[in-house]
This record gives structure tokens, C-alpha cells and sequence, in this order.
């Protein structure tokens, strides 16, 4: 069970069990509004056009069943896999001053990955 049906169920207490009930009700008025849409595929999409995450996908599956909660999922995935490709693309090597903050924060000698890019930097 996810933490947001603990809370809707009331396993967590009143409290959270109001919380996750008014939740809904805005994401309800943001899909009424156009601030979430939802496409022909089912895909569902924030007010600037990306792709929902999990945390909001699963609240508005509680909202409507127009929603395709796997393709959502998966066109999030194709999403972040060219976000993550364009950023690779378009990555600039560390600049000096940055290197001197790195040795600053982390210390002389030590190895700094940037995760997203590989790039390898010993200070």
C-alpha cells in the first residue's frame, strides 16, 4: 500500500485522511481546468506539457479513469531518456571555477563523478 493510500484509507488518522480527500479535489479542479490534460493515448501531462510523475499519476487515477496509468509511465521513461541524452549532449566540462568549489567543498586529491554525464574529475 502507498503512502497515499494509507492516508485516503484513514490508516494514518483523520488528519492525513482529510489531507489526501482535498488533494484530490484540486487535482480534480486542475484537470477540470486544463492544468493537467490527458491525451488520446491516455497519457497524462502537468501544466507545461510534461509528463506526469508517479506521486501525482497515482492521485489522479483516483480522480478518472481516462488516464492510462502504463503509458503514462512509459512516456514519462521516453521522456527522461532524451532529457538525460540532450543533457549529455549539451554537458560543458567543469569550469575552473567550479573545480576550485569542488576541491573547496570535497577536499585536494578526491574523485568527482558527475553522474549523469560520467565525467570524471580529480581535484
Amino acid at each position: 500500500m502507498t503512502r497515499f493510500e494509507r492516508e485516503l484509507s484513514g490508516a494514518l488518522g483523520a488528519y492525513w485522511k482529510n489531507s489526501a480527500e482535498k488533494e484530490l479535489e484540486e487535482i480534480r479542479k486542475d484537470l477540470e481546468a486544463g492544468k493537467i490534460t490527458i491525451d488520446e493515448n491516455g497519457v497524462a501531462r502537468n501544466c507545461i506539457g510534461r509528463v506526469l510523475m508517479s506521486d501525482m499519476l497515482e492521485k489522479l487515477t483516483y480522480v478518472t479513469d481516462e488516464v492510462d496509468a502504463e503509458a503514462t509511465k512509459a512516456a514519462r521513461d521516453e521522456e527522461v531518456t532524451r532529457s538525460l541524452a540532450d543533457y549529455r549532449r549539451n554537458a560543458k566540462p567543469a569550469s575552473e571555477e567550479e573545480i576550485s568549489e569542488m576541491r573547496a567543498a570535497f577536499g585536494e586529491g578526491q574523485t568527482i563523478v558527475n553522474i549523469l554525464t560520467g565525467e570524471r574529475i580529480t581535484l
